[in-house]
């Protein structure tokens, strides 16, 4: 039996070795992926999966591959996109089925820390509206 400390280093090995593939080299993910389903759930030192990274650095294509392979979308990938502006990214994280956390949704498009410009805010809320959220 592996000691604990050993199934974390593979799992944040599993997240650089599918992190990298998608970045550098997409044509090779599917096997990857297809060889180790588990490598889509494999964490970094943050507690991201590796569409959850991509979210955050609005990697829309990323995201799109990952999910089509199963990727889960962790409620966080969701708030942190949001927080970040990133309106892409929400708008295609809702459309691939993520399943938003609607308090925290408000809370952080509300954040002072996050200087979304009314413009932004406005998007954002358009497109949850749209997806029968409101924030």
């Amino acid at each position: 039996m592996r000691r604990h400390d050993e199934v974390d280093r593979q799992k944040s090995q599993d997240f650089d070795i599918l992190l990298d593939a998608v970045l550098n080299e997409p044509h090779k993910v599917n096997d990857i992926v297809t060889g180790n389903r588990e490598c889509l759930r494999a964490v970094n030192y943050s507690g991201e999966n590796v569409l959850h990274w991509l979210a955050v650095e609005n990697h829309t294509e990323g995201v799109q591959l990952l999910r089509s392979l199963g990727s889960p979308i962790p409620e966080f990938a969701l708030i942190h996109a949001l927080e970040a502006g990133h309106t892409e990214m929400v708008i295609l994280l809702l459309e691939l089925g993520a399943d938003p956390n609607i308090e925290a949704c408000k809370r952080s498009l509300n954040n002072s820390l996050w200087v979304l410009s009314d413009k932004t805010k406005r998007l954002i809320r358009s497109y949850f509206k749209q997806y029968g959220h409101e924030i």
